[in-house]
């Protein structure tokens, strides 16, 4: 039975998530977890998602949205500093029995209603070219694009398969590439000295130190996603899958600047790591940041080494230094947002126009793990 008018809207929670991880696996065709939606979706302590499903008449879910709030602070245009929460879009799933017949438009609008009434100031994601056109006919705004890019750790097999994706000239000159890659990563600054470089187990550990970077953060760019302790540890630490790992750069006991990665692991493409989050009080911690994030995940096994970055941003700007190469030109997704409060003193941000002013890193990206 497909009959659309049959559908019942409905606002779901943690006892729901089972029904969405069925929802998903149809959808997706992948194995669907649980557990990763509910630690998505419930435990966020930046609050609890907005998840709204199309229901039919058995009580199973055929499309479902999900916009899970993250603190974002940016800088007014009289110069004060804003805070709000945007809603960050989640899984977009419709079952494949019910695809082509407009759920998700249906969907969108009431997803904005639930959302404002949730206090979200705007709602943003990262649309593909299949789906953007949805999102402008509902006056959402593009303001960036965002796509991969690639460090080339070795020539192997998985390396050459995984940039065979960028096409076949980019698959010939592999081996090139991958000299060019270490060449850039040799010209990284090192760690100045008297600072070291060492595991961190938990965020909560250097809460303190890590509001401190947070505050340099907000002095270097107009538009800053927050990261701290409890965000941090949700987010890198304590996911289902526990695969990524964090370093920090000390300045004796203090925490002055971390980087995430992902090595390579069941849970995403063979051979390849991702470089994840970074933050430092000093922007001249970056370089050695980069390249010890680099080096552990070479050491880790990574033959490709990747990260996602906003044309034009100072995320991508880094990358493309430290020897990431572009992946295939059409291969990038939108940065999109939908205002729904615009009297809200964060939706006048004017960062709020450019993603490439925003302070954003692969590890803002919706899901538990990167690929």
């Amino acid at each position: 039975m497909t009959d659309t008018d049959s559908l019942q809207f409905a606002l779901v929670g943690a006892p729901d998530r089972e029904d969405q991880a069925r929802l998903f696996g149809r959808s997706f065709a992948k194995p669907a977890r649980v557990e990763a939606l509910r630690w998505r979706y419930d435990d966020n302590p930046q609050g609890q998602a907005v998840s709204l499903v199309l229901r039919d008449p058995a009580g199973h879910s055929v499309c479902s949205y999900a916009y899970v709030p993250r603190v974002a602070g940016a800088r007014a245009p009289d110069g004060t500093w804003v805070r709000g929460v945007f809603g960050q879009q989640g899984d977009v799933m419709t079952d494949p029995d019910w695809q082509r017949k407009g759920l998700a438009r249906r969907l969108v609008e009431h997803c904005a209603d639930e959302t404002r009434q949730a206090g979200f100031v705007l709602n943003w994601g990262f649309p593909n070219r299949q789906s953007a056109p949805v999102f402008l006919k509902f006056n959402w705004q593009s303001v960036g694009v965002i796509r991969p890019k690639r460090f080339l750790v070795k020539s192997d097999a998985l390396m050459k398969a995984r940039r065979l994706s960028d096409g076949r000239v980019a698959q010939l000159r592999a081996p090139l590439d991958v000299r060019r890659c270490h060449k850039a990563r040799r010209r990284l600054d090192p760690l100045p000295a008297g600072l070291s470089l060492r595991p961190v187990e938990r965020f909560a550990d250097f809460a303190a130190d890590l509001d401190a970077i947070g505050a340099a953060l907000k002095e270097r760019f107009p538009l800053v996603l927050e990261r701290d302790a409890a965000f941090l540890d949700w987010r890198f630490i304590d996911t289902p899958s526990r695969v990524h790992r964090a370093f920090g750069v000390f300045d004796g006991a203090h925490l002055v600047g971390y980087v995430v990665i992902q090595p390579p692991s069941e849970w995403g493409p063979r051979g390849v790591g991702f470089l994840v989050d970074l933050a430092a009080n000093d922007e001249a911690l970056v370089p050695a940041l980069i390249g010890a994030g680099l080096d552990e995940l070479g050491r880790a096994g990574a033959s490709v080494i990747e990260a996602w970055g906003v044309d034009g941003s100072w995320w991508s700007g880094w990358l493309a230094r430290a020897g990431f190469l572009c992946a295939k030109p059409e291969n990038h997704l939108f940065v999109y947002h939908f205002v729904l409060a615009p009297e809200h003193p964060l939706a006048s941000a004017p960062a709020l126009q450019d993603a490439a002013t925003w302070y954003l890193t692969d590890g803002d990206r919706d899901d538990e793990l990167m690929g």
